[in-house]
C-alpha cells in the first residue's frame, strides 16, 4: 500500500512545495516526488529517492557524488517527515 505526503523546503531562498509517494520494497523504500515547479523540477536528476536505512537517502539517478543544494533540501524534508512517523 503506497502512503502520500506533501513536503516543504526552500530553493533559492524560497518556500517550494511538493508531493510524495512512498513504496516499500524488500530492499529499499522509494519515494517518487510530484507537483514541483518546473525549474526545480528541471535541476534535479529525476524524481526518485531511495533509502536503504532510515539514515540513508539518495536520488535514484544521480550522476554525481555530493548532492546539490537543492536536492539536500528535499532530501532533508523527505527524510524529516519519515522520521516523524517512527
Amino acid at each position: 500500500m503506497a502512503r502520500i505526503f506533501s513536503i516543504n523546503f526552500l530553493h533559492e531562498g524560497l518556500p517550494q512545495s511538493g508531493m510524495v509517494t512512498v513504496r516499500n520494497t524488500p530492499f529499499f523504500v522509494e519515494y517518487t516526488i510530484s507537483m514541483l515547479e518546473d525549474e526545480v523540477a528541471g535541476q534535479l536528476p529525476g524524481t526518485k529517492i531511495l533509502s536503504s536505512s532510515a539514515s540513508e537517502f539518495v536520488f535514484a539517478n544521480a550522476t554525481h557524488d555530493e548532492p546539490t543544494e537543492l536536492m539536500r533540501n528535499i532530501i532533508l524534508a523527505v527524510s524529516q517527515h519519515s522520521h516523524s512517523l517512527a
